[in-house]
């Protein structure tokens, strides 16, 4: 959207103390405040004159003065809603004096219908104040009629402001900014050259004028000249915006919708990466244009698709922009002037429905979708959401509605679109040979030179082959090399390459010769192609005759070869696809650096960039009050003597006895004992063999302890 400044414009503020008022008189406070009111205003300083304005009119009710000074501090302050409510308790003579002010309240609340109205009522005087009045209450009614969608009478206004009131409109930068702004909206783009030589100024009298004329020129489809005044008007607005005194994140914030425009630019431009790569910085910046924000949603979602890096995200906040009934959000209805813009948000919301299967919500929206977007965009929405609920029928009686409606409207563009769709569900259910002829059809309509384009050809041709007739798709394909003779600018190499292969099979090789001497030759093709081209060179050649041409090539053919001998093709038959590497380091970052860790040892993805290890922040250590640790005979305090004892590092708490646990007997035996055997076998012996026992079998200590010869434990004596 272009960009169309608002200037405030609430008539003149007070600046005066009350006449007539006595300083030694009852009158001498009221004449205080306004002598303070008065100040207030000469300072800018709006809070301090709203403040002194209720102290007046506390004490002199209804005073015009104190009112008006009163609306214009809270429009100043943006409270503008305070304002309208204030205005609308008043008397109505009070709205009829103010009803500028009560005009630009409005419109800055939104109420942009009843702003135009209250307008209206404003009534031509003569007087050089009535003039002025006159004039401002135009300028925002152009405003006014440009933010409803009414752009043609907008451009009307404003060439009759610049007629009738020349001298002002020139002095009013933003008259220039805004007329350029309504000219893009209106679709009158081819004439902002033209206006701007009228008024007398240029697009380089301002980064906003640079800014439209881009604007323009997208709309016209002229995206390099467009990326020229989109960088000129990035150069002067940092210049502009930091002569104010802005920082450098104020100035970013500032020139968002520049940065926003240019990654348009090279999304049209084919440089996809370039685009996603800026719509994702404006959008880092968290600035407070809704509108901008809005826009870069919407086209990067475009970009990125349901399933790319923050697909989802980005559908669910597209969402959010529209509602059901088509109505644009409140944060983002400046976006709803321009037709094509609203008719952009309201699409996209029914496709994010559809990838995020709300599909109920699809079928309540089709109906404004069908007012907003056509009857097309709807029956596209309708076979979404039958062949996702499995009714192909119903998807085809969708498409067979929308393609009578569009014949009997004319419309050969929606009736190209409907063809084009029905010949996607044939291929998508198998039948080809319908597809072909659906494709056939949307050729005849002719919508911007469909049939004739090399894509169109080389599909048909596909389309025949998978359907087994190849000698259909080589018809079609000798038609298209007919056509377009020796020039293969715009014809997909893959067809190109076929057609050559064919001619040589039929003997041919002349016609071969050319075709892949022009592929060879073709910048933009993938080095793969380029062998099969240089191939088919000398293959052609040498069934021509043309021996000397067949070695020049075969000698570039050997060469290619000769780069990839290093490669190791069971390393490269091992070895993942660059694809599914891709889309693994995706998942790994997603779970989190531990699952990532321990993935790459398993599955030894990205084996050669080793992880770092997270190092931790080492803690301070707290010291005591007045503690010095330069003192070498200081020691350093414990640093776990905040912790309970038995909570630090070093405590071993008390030993306890061991508790011998089992039967009697199953008590630990020492070495001794083990070797000792109460049958008195081999094993109590000594190590040699020889016996040290008596001759009854029993060790002597053994014996003693079991005949307990006197001795014994005694028993302590006393009473029990």
């Amino acid at each position: 959207s272009a960009w169309h400044r608002t200037r405030a414009s609430s008539g003149p503020m007070f600046s005066g103390a009350k006449p007539g008022a006595d300083a030694d008189g009852p009158d001498a406070q009221i004449s205080d405040l306004f002598g303070r009111l008065a100040s207030a205003c000469e300072d800018q300083s709006h809070k301090r004159a709203l403040k002194v304005c209720e102290d007046l009119l506390k004490l002199t009710p209804g005073d015009f003065d104190a009112s008006h000074a009163k609306v214009v501090a809270l429009i100043e302050l943006g409270r503008c809603a305070d304002a309208v409510a204030f205005l609308e308790e008043g008397d109505a003579q009070l709205r009829v004096k103010l009803s500028f002010e009560l005009a630009y309240a409005l419109y800055r609340s939104n109420r942009l219908t009843d702003a135009l109205a209250k307008l209206d009522e404003i009534g031509n005087g003569d007087g050089d104040d009535e003039q002025s009045k006159k004039y401002a209450a135009l300028q925002l009614k152009a405003q006014l009629l440009y933010r409803v969608g009414r752009s043609g009478e907008s451009v009307s206004l404003y060439n009759d402001l610049f007629t009738r009131f020349p001298t002002k409109t020139k002095e009013c930068s933003s008259s220039a900014v805004n007329l350029t702004a309504a000219l893009v909206a209106a679709g009158c783009s081819d004439k902002i050259l033209q206006a701007l030589k009228k008024i007398g100024t240029t697009p380089k009298a301002s980064f906003e004028l640079a800014f439209n004329v881009a604007c323009g020129l997208l709309v016209s489809g002229e995206f390099h000249d467009a990326t020229q005044y989109l960088q000129l008007a990035k150069t002067l607005g940092e210049s502009t915006l930091h002569d104010e005194g802005l920082s450098g994140d104020e100035i970013k914030h500032e020139l968002a919708p520049i940065d926003a425009q240019l990654a348009f630019c090279e999304a049209e431009l084919g440089r996809t990466e370039l685009a996603t790569d800026l719509y994702k910085k404006v959008l880092s910046l968290n600035g407070s244009d809704a509108a901008t924000n809005a826009v870069c949603v919407t086209n990067l979602a475009v970009l990125v698709g349901p399933r790319g890096e923050g697909g989802t995200e980005l559908m669910k906040k597209v969402e959010k922009l529209t509602d059901g009934e088509g109505n644009v959000s409140q944060n983002v209805s400046t976006l709803s002037s321009i037709a094509a813009t609203k008719k952009a948000l309201v699409h996209n919301r029914a496709v994010a429905l559809v990838h995020g299967n709300r599909l109920d919500m699809v079928k309540a929206s089709l109906e404004s979708v069908t007012q907003i977007c056509g009857g097309y965009v709807a029956a596209a929405l309708e076979v979404a959401v039958a062949s996702r609920e499995r009714r192909p029928k119903d998807a085809f009686v969708s498409l067979e509605n929308a393609l009578k409606d569009a014949v009997a409207a004319g419309d050969k563009l929606s009736q190209r679109d409907a063809l084009l769709t029905i010949a996607q569900l044939h291929a998508t259910s198998g039948e080809f040979g319908q597809a072909v002829e659906s494709l056939k059809k949307a050729g005849d309509t002719d919508a911007d030179g469909l049939k004739t384009s090399p894509a169109f050809v080389a599909t048909i041709a596909a389309l025949f082959d998978l359907a087994g007739d190849s000698a259909s798709a080589d018809s079609a394909l000798d038609e298209m090399l007919a056509r377009i003779g020796s020039h293969t600018t715009g014809v997909p190499c893959s067809a190109t390459l076929r057609a050559a292969d064919r001619s040589l099979r039929r003997g041919r090789p002349n016609e071969a010769l050319v075709a892949y001497e022009k592929l060879v030759t073709t910048s933009g093709i993938t080095e793969e192609e380029a062998q099969t081209a240089i191939a088919g060179v000398v293959k052609a050649a040498a069934a021509g005759g043309d021996l000397q041409k067949a070695e020049t090539f075969s000698k570039n053919l050997v060469a290619m070869k000769a780069r990839h001998d290093k490669l190791d093709p069971d390393l490269l038959e091992e070895s993942l696809p660059a694809s599914v590497v891709q889309r693994s380091k995706e998942l790994l970052i997603k779970e989190g650096s531990r699952f990532s860790k321990r993935k790459n040892d398993a599955t030894g993805v990205d084996g050669n960039s080793k992880a770092e290890s997270r190092k931790r922040k080492k803690k301070k250590v707290l010291l005591p009050k007045g503690f010095d640790p330069e003192k070498t005979n200081n020691p350093l305090p414990d640093p776990e003597r905040w912790l309970p004892k038995r909570e630090r590092s070093y405590f071993k708490g008390k030993k306890k006895k061991l508790a011998v646990r089992g039967a009697q007997g199953a008590a630990h035996m020492t070495g001794d004992l083990k070797l000792k055997e109460f049958s008195g076998g081999a094993g109590g012996g000594d190590v040699d063999g020889t016996s040290k026992t008596k001759p009854g079998g029993l060790d002597p200590s053994i014996a003693e302890k079991l005949l307990g010869k006197g001795k014994g434990k005694k028993k302590k004596g006393g009473k029990r």
